[in-house]
């Protein structure tokens, strides 16, 4: 075998894309989720047009007020249905070409404001933020044998007691 195989050395560089493009597809499908009460649109009109504008209405306030800002932004959260992961996708998605995130910039002391004021206050939101757990109808008994059979022998007691009861029973005839 002569030459250079060109293709090999790329598929861990192609692999590491894809999951991170599979990573980012999932965030967009939470923020879109998220924000559908109020901005009615899908996954790829979020992600176009939505998330840079959301993330200067995020940030600017607090960039340009400080510790002051904060309040609006835990209030326009709120409005949007979003969390704090949210908050956080927002800012590692829609920074570009390795440039740091808008929120990266800010001042410590602004950035431990707004994650107090956050976790100070409760958060309503219309969706589920736990996994569901789904049941499984088991198909065989998942008794004891023991108990299985205690079970049977009531069953057979009660069956008895049904038939004496309709022998003496007066409306039977």
């Amino acid at each position: 075998m002569r030459g250079y195989m060109t293709q090999f050395p790329s598929f861990p560089s192609w692999l590491g894309k894809h999951s991170s493009s599979s990573k980012h597809d999932r965030i967009i499908q939470d923020l879109a989720l998220h924000m559908t009460l109020r901005t009615y649109s899908s996954k790829r009109t979020v992600n176009m047009d939505y998330l840079s504008h959301v993330r200067d209405a995020l940030v600017q306030p607090l960039t340009s007020q400080g510790v002051e800002g904060v309040q609006d932004v835990v209030t326009r959260m709120d409005t949007y249905y979003l969390m704090k992961e949210d908050f956080e996708n927002i800012m590692e998605i829609s920074s570009w070409g390795g440039t740091p995130s808008p929120f990266s910039r800010l001042d410590p002391k602004v950035k431990a404001a707004f994650t107090r004021a956050y976790n100070k206050e409760v958060h309503l939101t219309p969706y589920s933020l736990q996994a569901v757990k789904t049941f499984r109808l088991s198909t065989g008994p998942a008794l004891d044998p023991e108990y299985n059979d205690e079970l049977n022998e009531d069953d057979s007691q009660s069956d008895e007691k049904d038939q004496d009861a309709m022998e003496t029973d007066a409306m039977i005839k």
